[in-house]
């Protein structure tokens, strides 16, 4: 849809201080009389808001569960709201030493992103990866996951997104704990039975790039490189 608002006018209805992000500038507004999130893209990123307008909307029209595109400005989009629980905090909470919640019911929060994934992946006919698939870009809302954050989607291969959402879950802190490489795992076999295809045979190799991808990021990426090397070796098995 062509914005009938500037970016100064979302930003002088900004509600709340900004979002977390990395790279860019998140924050809530009002857009047409609906809360809104907008994202600013910084200096070498600016050419990607043109991309993640694309694959949202391809999203939307393909049925895959991602935030709604209302309006591209320039180097900026503009996205409905989404409610609900950030999937990495429910991840957090469902791994806390004393959470009460049952091994079914992390299972069923594996099988949920598991079936996104696959949907997504389906969806673009396994020609396009969501990029950067961390627990972080997911939303448990009341319908089911929501996806968020697809400015590093590419044509490469599939597998990389499984290999980084299963590093995202198995390096919380304290990573490689028994309960969440079995998290990892059950998620793998429920990806392979959405998607009907099984690559265990590549998945070590894609957590592996997945850990050396974000372990300079992570206070103790000596550790995860540590692991990693271990994956490498045969010396951990996920899936």
């Amino acid at each position: 849809m062509t914005a009938r608002i500037s970016l100064r006018d979302l930003e002088d209805a900004q509600v709340g201080p900004p979002m977390h992000s990395r790279k860019n500038r998140v924050f809530r507004s009002s857009f047409e009389g609906r809360e809104c999130i907008v994202k600013v893209y910084r200096g070498e990123w600016r050419e990607r808001a043109a991309l993640e307008y694309g694959v949202l909307r391809d999203c939307c029209d393909r049925g895959v569960m991602a935030a709604v595109p209302l309006a591209l400005l320039d180097h900026a989009i503009v996205m409905g709201a989404v409610e609900g629980e950030v999937a990495s905090e429910a991840f957090d909470r469902m791994f806390l030493p004393d959470s009460s919640l049952q091994k079914g019911q992390r299972e069923r929060f594996a099988d949920a992103l598991a079936e996104w994934l696959s949907t997504f992946h389906a969806a673009f006919d396994s020609r396009l990866s969501r990029g950067d698939t961390i627990l972080r870009n997911f939303i448990m809302s009341p319908g089911g996951v929501v996806g968020l954050d697809f400015e590093e989607a590419s044509r490469t291969d599939t597998i990389s997104d499984l290999g980084q959402i299963c590093a995202s879950a198995i390096m919380t802190d304290p990573p490689f704990t028994q309960d969440k490489m079995d998290f990892a795992g059950h998620m793998v076999r429920r990806y392979w039975h959405h998607s009907g295809e099984d690559r265990s045979r590549d998945l070590a190799a894609a957590v592996s790039a997945a850990i050396r991808h974000y372990a300079p990021f992570r206070s103790n990426g000596g550790e995860l490189l540590s692991y990693a090397s271990r994956i490498d070796d045969g010396d951990l098995a996920i899936g």
